[in-house]
């Protein structure tokens, strides 16, 4: 048998797995996030400390944009100097520095507030693309959707750490994405045990005043049952964005409705189905908030069914009832079918929450503490965001290696085929050159939406 021909030796040789991470050091290195984390005076600590604030947040990004969300995985990166060229580091933390000086940021509300500040701008400043949902006539909207996600932590003794309504222990925080592509504008860190309309009108205002940055169009608050109440209606209203939000019928009788449905509301189906009668409703709504007067609707289907579709009778009528608040600018009466098509897409959100807890890792985090999770939950939205960003512009390359019509790349795909790009780094008369093998498809493509980025500076 012939002997295999390969063999492997070591090198000196700088090589890196992860050439794609410049993207991401070059996109934080046009933000202020530096300057701004490193202002941060941290109150329980009275000497001057070695490693900067901006090194920790710059080295715990750079964990995350491979996937990687334990603490521990930062000592693979501790005496590799391309990791910290690509992110713009002077000293890489060990990982009992990491994780005690995040705590400490942790306590400081200002950071979180500074990673989100940095992350909107830099969105605002690379123009990103957000697709708008539906236009009508002149008038485009654009979806912002709110929803929760549990996050499973079972046997773990994290704080915060209890049962969520999926029947197991974790977190179950709440996120706010905006347009088709899903750019994450806000997401909070919640006890699992923690209700999801808790605290949400607050929520709700930080997260259209974000998103409002980022476009021109008309936002469009999307919103399952497990919002139904008042007060989100009310700020909505108030913020003057539009919304669809399904109702939680709670007791309300079905046979109920489709009486005064049949009565008030017209017959849409086409009447060729035996056994199968449906009704739109639409009834306008008035709500008064400071003095003000605001109107919406409430859409509301209703299905009969009286037989099975094998053509056996029911002895007792089957319904079905979808309803929904509904307020959309110009338009008073709401087709049904509309409201459906609006609302089925804000399904698309469940792929975002499991791009964050399976691509990035998230699920499980790292730390013990409440505010330490919060906060790298925080940064791993960071992320997502600069990789979201990644895959948009490579798309948009005319010589990007897929040739059928894609509308977003997942965040493991460009993890896999952007960030753990094979290069090899050389410094010659004082500049750092990431070199790129031509036989990749994708080498091309991230060349040029370089380029682009610093032409665009």
């Amino acid at each position: 048998m012939k002997d295999f021909p390969i063999r492997f030796v070591l090198t000196d040789e700088a090589i890196t797995p992860s050439a794609g991470l410049a993207l991401v050091g070059y996109l934080l290195h046009r933000t202020k996030l530096d300057k701004r984390v490193n202002a941060l005076r941290l109150p329980t600590v009275r000497r001057e400390v070695h490693i900067s604030h901006s090194d920790v947040i710059r080295s715990m990004i750079g964990l995350l944009a491979t996937g990687k969300t334990d603490f521990d995985h930062i000592e693979a990166y501790r005496q590799d100097d391309i990791f910290s060229a690509s992110m713009g580091i002077q000293h890489v933390p060990s990982s009992p520095t990491l994780r005690q000086r995040l705590d400490q940021l942790a306590c400081l509300p200002m950071t979180e507030t500074i990673l989100w500040e940095e992350s909107i701008r830099l969105l605002i400043q690379r123009h990103a693309t957000l697709s708008p949902c539906w236009t009508k006539g002149k008038t485009t909207w654009l979806p912002l959707d709110i929803d929760g996600s549990p996050f499973d932590n079972s046997d773990t003794k994290k704080e915060g750490v209890s049962r969520t309504y999926k029947g197991f222990d974790g977190f179950t925080p709440l996120f706010a994405y905006a347009g088709k592509e899903g750019y994450l504008v806000h997401a909070e860190l919640r006890p699992g045990k923690q209700h999801v309309q808790d605290n949400m009108p607050s929520f709700l205002v930080t997260a259209i005043r974000r998103a409002r940055q980022l476009t021109s169009s008309r936002l469009l608050v999307r919103m399952d049952a497990g919002n139904d109440a008042e007060a989100n209606v009310h700020v909505c209203l108030k913020e003057d964005v539009d919304f669809v939000i399904k109702r939680n019928l709670r007791r309300e009788s079905t046979a109920l409705w489709f009486q005064i449905a049949s009565q008030k509301g017209k017959r849409v189906d086409d009447g060729q189905s035996e056994g199968v009668q449906t009704y739109e409703l639409c009834l306008p709504q008035k709500a008064a908030i400071d003095g003000n007067t605001y109107t919406y609707v409430q859409v509301t289907q209703v299905t009969e069914r009286t037989m099975e579709r094998n053509g056996q009778l029911m002895l007792v009528p089957d319904y079905e009832v979808e309803s929904y608040w509904v307020r959309l600018k110009g338009y008073e009466h709401v087709r049904m079918s509309d409201v459906l098509a609006l609302y089925h897409d804000h399904a698309t959100c469940e792929q975002f929450h499991s791009e964050l807890k399976s691509d990035l890792d998230l699920e499980r985090l790292p730390s013990g503490k409440m505010k330490t999770n919060a906060l790298v939950l925080v940064m791993g939205a960071f992320v997502y965001n600069l990789l979201r960003l990644i895959g948009q512009d490579l798309l948009s390359d005319p010589r990007h290696p897929l040739h059928h019509k894609v509308k977003r790349r997942r965040i493991k795909t460009i993890i896999q085929t952007v960030i753990t790009m094979a290069g090899r780094l050389v410094r010659r008369s004082r500049q750092i050159w990431m070199k790129l093998t031509r036989r990749s498809g994708y080498s091309e493509p991230l060349l040029n939406v370089y380029q682009k980025w610093r032409e665009a500076r």
